[in-house]
């Protein structure tokens, strides 16, 4: 049962966002998909905190366009 007390966010990933999540699905099994998108952002504004870190260019305002860094994609 969800704890009323936090707020719920409706989340509609984009395809590369789909992709990232599928591997981050094979990179930490078991976690359940809430668990994993909880880790994900707690990492990705930890990462992005640190100033010698720099995340992939993703241009424009259509997450549809976007794409995973070609290191990334899935086989």
């Amino acid at each position: 049962m969800p704890k009323t007390r936090r707020p719920r966010i409706d989340y509609m990933p984009g395809a590369a966002a789909l992709q990232a999540l599928t591997l981050a699905e094979s990179l930490l099994p078991g976690l359940r998909p809430q668990a994993l998108l909880d880790r994900l952002v707690i990492t990705a504004v930890s990462a992005l905190a640190h100033k010698h870190w720099q995340p992939p260019k993703l241009f424009g305002k259509d997450r549809d366009l976007w794409r995973l860094p070609c290191h990334l994609d899935l086989p």
